[in-house]
């Protein structure tokens, strides 16, 4: 896989023995909780008040507390971070995290949730690309090939020829998503390569994005009066 644009430097922790199975477990778990994630999303988006903006940084915040709580309690050693490293984390949580997150809020949030996936996940594309033509490493022909069939897939299930009307701002909301998860693709990566175990990079990851929200947005100026009544409307599900 490609280098990130900005790498970190190594550290290690011990490398990790393969385990084909734990990570095919892995992945099917995060799947399953994505498409949950997508439909709880939207369901509070619609009906409970909070902007993309809000939402992005209650779930930056939240998931930084329990994160960094886990990795205390199994392994604090984890976190230790040199200097040299905080610039890394910090952009690593900014633009890995916090931006894929809210932009993909705000693309959910004007279209349908079928329709935004498809164009996000052109993720996988751009982090090919990277691979191929920025830092000249070769890509294997099966990867392309796999990638036009999830789109293909994607599209069937959506069924994108049945007739629809995009919103500007959510298409571009996808595609600045997708940038920002595969750059949050690229540099996790790096990292892992690196040394650092996944555990407490995702934890650094949502301590930064839940600083920088902080800061975007005081927690003092939260609107906790302002969620409303209402139920999400059938347009809401449609994909």
């Amino acid at each position: 896989m490609a280098d990130a644009p900005l790498a970190p430097p190594t550290r290690e922790y011990g490398p990790d023995r393969p385990r084909p199975l734990a990570g095919l477990a892995l992945v099917w778990s995060a799947v399953a909780l994505w498409s949950l994630n997508a439909t709880l999303s939207k369901i509070v988006l619609d009906s409970a008040g909070l902007s993309a903006l809000r939402l992005a940084e209650v779930r930056a915040t939240g998931s930084a507390v329990l994160l960094v709580a886990a990795v205390v309690l199994l392994r604090p050693a984890s976190l230790r971070v040199a200097p040299r490293e905080l610039a890394f984390l910090a952009a690593f949580g900014i633009l890995g995290l916090a931006f894929v997150q809210f932009f993909y809020f705000v693309a959910i949030a004007r279209l349908p949730i079928g329709i935004a996936l498809v164009i996000q996940y052109v993720a996988p594309v751009f982090v090919a690309l990277w691979a191929r033509f920025v830092v000249r490493e070769p890509v294997r022909r099966r990867l392309w090939v796999a990638i036009a069939l999830s789109l293909a897939g994607l599209t069937l299930v959506v069924e994108l020829w049945s007739g629809f009307t995009l919103d500007g701002v959510g298409v571009a909301a996808c595609v600045a998503a997708a940038l920002a998860y595969a750059a949050y693709m690229l540099m996790a990566e790096r990292s892992l390569r690196g040394g650092r175990d996944a555990a407490s990079l995702v934890a650094w990851g949502f301590v930064f994005a839940a600083l920088f929200w902080a800061v975007m947005q005081p927690w003092w100026s939260f609107p906790a009066g302002e969620s409303t009544e209402a139920s999400p409307s059938s347009a809401a599900w449609t994909t």
